[in-house]
């Protein structure tokens, strides 16, 4: 007759040395796969804001920005929920250059600053800040019109 072996202790201390492991590998494939995906919504936001700004009647700066802000944010003019979740007009920041009153912009810069990422691992890795990024250049070709 062959005795039995009794092996249900180890596995449950392999279970308690490799689970902490598996969760934490877990958790980060989440926390940065979620990040990934907002900063592709934040790039793809950004560019339909240049795309938009390119091909608008520059008057002035402070209505022109206004308008191109709100594209980037809402998506559209009349759009009222962020393409992306905590994103807000006060992050958008747009661009003319040169930057000069007076003068016809060449290029138009669209970009985010100061949208924070709180996830997942947040506790542990900190929040992540984006300064300057996603950023895009779009030569102007609207019109210019200074106000007279």
């Amino acid at each position: 007759m062959k005795r039995r072996r009794h092996s249900s202790g180890s596995v449950l201390v392999e279970l308690a040395l490799v689970l902490p492991l598996a969760i934490s590998l877990i958790l980060g494939a989440v926390h940065f796969g979620y990040l990934f995906f907002l900063y592709n919504g934040l790039e793809k936001s950004v560019r339909d804001g240049a795309r938009y700004a390119a091909g608008r009647t520059y008057t002035t700066y402070a209505l022109y920005t206004d308008v191109v802000k709100k594209v980037v944010v809402y998506g559209s003019l009349g759009g009222t929920t962020p393409v992306v979740n905590a994103l807000t007009q006060s992050m958008v920041v747009v661009t003319p250059i040169p930057n000069t009153a007076g003068v016809r912009p060449q290029r138009i810069r669209v970009t985010i600053t100061g949208y924070t990422y709180t996830g997942v691992l947040s506790g542990l890795l900190g929040t992540t800040v984006l300064t300057n990024k996603p950023s895009m250049e779009i030569p102007f070709i609207g019109l210019y019109r200074p106000p007279s």
